[in-house]
């Protein structure tokens, strides 16, 4: 499985524990992957990401919500929300480069979002990583 796979079985998770909140994230990763097979090291990567912004929430909510102009957080689609605070953990909380969290998520919302929903994620997430990592 690539990152970006990986990275579009969190997003589905994340996105989904809004409505229906996930007991167990591993078998919530199991569940959306509908019996496609993983391997250990990928499961682990997407476990991190989902329990990282499950327990990161109101602080990378803060984040997004410093970084949006004239828009309060609560007027975000949620398919671009998820987006924001999936890379907003990247940004804060791993190594992975800026260029590669932003592209990913750019990536998932024109896969999953509105025609217009990539500019605006692209726009907050270039503040959201000069706030964070300084770029």
């Amino acid at each position: 499985m690539t990152r970006t796979k990986a990275r579009e079985i969190a997003y589905s998770v994340i996105f989904s524990n809004n409505f229906n909140p996930v007991d167990s994230v591993k078998q919530a990763i199991l569940d959306a992957l509908d019996g496609q097979p993983i391997k250990e090291d990928e499961l682990n990567f997407v476990e991190s990401l989902i329990s990282g912004v499950i327990k990161n929430k109101e602080v990378l909510q803060d984040i997004i919500e410093r970084n949006l102009v004239d828009y309060s957080i609560d007027r975000v689609m949620l398919t671009d929300l998820t987006a924001l605070m999936l890379a907003g953990f990247e940004l804060k909380y791993t190594n992975t480069p800026t260029k590669v969290i932003l592209n990913e998520a750019i990536n998932i919302v024109k896969k999953y979002s509105s025609d217009k929903s990539s500019a605006f994620v692209n726009s907050v997430l270039n503040k959201v990583s000069k706030e964070i990592r300084n770029e």
